[in-house]
């Protein structure tokens, strides 16, 4: 019995974060759902699959990763650069949190500022500079670097988030 009252806790649990992703990924990406002060897109997906994958661990944060990349990757263009980026993310913060570090918002601010930071970076360099865009130094200043910013306000909210259903439905009796 308690086995299997563990069972529903963590299918509800993991149900739940799903669609918390996957209502997240359609806030983020419809025009109009959320401020884009100054015409600056907030990238919700990333702090949320790290808060996810700390509280979830490696292979399970894995799994949530590549699920909001998927659903991230069918609003834009450019391949499955964030199904995979995210998979990265997922089980690199969850091995951390598995391993070496603590799970508390100390540790949320630093790996979600890493991975936000990191994204943007990453995105611009494959998209913009190896493909040889003139104006590509001005689109990292003006739209990339302030989207890290605008969405690194959000990653206490995430990290609360993700606790509260933690502990709601933990899988301790």
């Amino acid at each position: 019995m308690i086995l299997e009252s563990q069972r529903k806790k963590l299918i509800i649990r993991r149900a739940l974060l799903a669609l918390i992703l996957l209502g997240l990924a359609v806030i983020q990406n419809t025009d109009g759902l959320f401020p884009q002060p100054f015409g600056v897109r907030a990238l919700l997906l990333i702090p949320a699959v790290v808060c996810v994958a700390m509280f979830e661990r490696d292979m399970a944060g894995m799994f949530f990763g590549l699920f909001a990349g998927a659903i991230w990757d069918t609003y834009t263009q450019g391949g499955d650069f964030n199904a995979l980026y995210l998979l990265i993310a997922g089980f690199v913060c969850g091995t951390l949190i598995n391993t070496i570090m603590r799970n508390n918002i100390v540790t949320a601010a630093i790996l979600c500022s890493f991975f936000i930071t990191l994204h943007p970076v990453i995105y611009w360099l494959f998209h913009y500079v190896l493909a040889g865009l003139d104006s590509a130094g001005y689109i990292f200043v003006r739209y990339y670097l302030p989207s890290a910013a605008f969405t690194a306000l959000f990653i206490p909210f995430m990290f609360i988030a993700v606790r509260a259903i933690e502990k709601v439905f933990s899988e301790e009796e």
